[in-house]
């Protein structure tokens, strides 16, 4: 082995002082990367350094998210159609909790869709409900309101025909303006069986007794046409903004069930 002279020793020794990472050992890789030496070591952020938590978003790439594909609900099946046990007490039996996962799962399939449900108060949702299971829970529903199952009946049948303006129409009885009282009974008084016969008016509701008609106005400013049918005043289908129409509309279920 050829000695060094010892005047290139010392200039080695002086330009190790001076540079000390240059004498650090190469960084171990981790297994199929290169070995790199101190020099590529990244530093220590700051904010790491100093012992805050790093964001996960950090070294993320970031842009625009892939479109999501579209969603098809109709053959979705609730999970507790898989669940046979009944829960405990103070939960609803689980013939009600199926039920109410298929309403939430319509209702969010309408809201998928763009369809912005109207606004509905406590009653109006349970009504809602009542309707959408079929009448299921008809029973449970009336109870849990104080109804009758037959006034309960009459109350879904109004949601059917008017949704919540009709619900209200049928179980709220509120004042409604003398003008428009006074604009469906000229309205009406051409179609009537018996014209001559006094009309009645209470609140919101021009009753028409001989012909078997009854108008109420809703909330919405609609006429809701009720026919009596077996003693008892019960909605039917056409609501509208023209008394006269709703009147008809009475008139021709009166008709259709007799």
């Amino acid at each position: 082995m050829t000695p060094i002279p010892s005047h290139h020793r010392a200039t080695t020794a002086s330009a190790s002082a001076e540079h000390p990472a240059r004498t650090r050992p190469p960084v171990e890789a981790p297994e199929g990367d290169t070995a790199t030496d101190a020099r590529t070591v990244p530093a220590v952020p700051p904010a790491e350094a100093a012992g805050a938590p790093v964001l996960p978003t950090q070294g993320v790439r970031t842009g625009a998210l892939p479109p999501l594909p579209p969603l098809d609900l109709h053959g979705a099946v609730p999970v507790l159609d898989a669940v046979t046990a009944e829960p405990p007490a103070p939960l609803p039996e689980l013939a009600v909790l199926r039920a109410l996962v298929r309403d939430a799962a319509r209702r969010a399939a309408a809201l998928l869709q763009g369809h912005v449900p109207e606004a509905h108060d406590t009653v109006a949702d349970i009504v809602r409900f009542t309707v959408g299971a079929g009448g299921d829970h008809l029973e449970t529903a009336a109870a849990h309101l104080g109804l009758t199952p037959l006034r309960m009946r009459h109350l879904t049948a109004a949601y059917h025909h008017g949704g919540p303006h009709g619900a209200a129409a049928c179980l709220s009885p509120r004042p409604a303006h003398p003008a428009a009282l006074a604009g469906a009974e000229a309205a009406i008084r051409p179609l009537r069986p018996s014209p001559g016969a006094p009309l009645e008016r209470h609140r919101d509701r021009l009753t028409d007794p001989p012909a078997g008609v009854q108008l109420r106005h809703g909330p919405d400013g609609r006429w809701y046409p009720y026919a009596d049918l077996h003693g008892t005043w019960q909605p039917v289908a056409g609501p509208h903004g023209d008394p006269a129409r709703a009147y008809r509309a009475a008139r021709l279920a009166l008709r259709q069930r007799r």
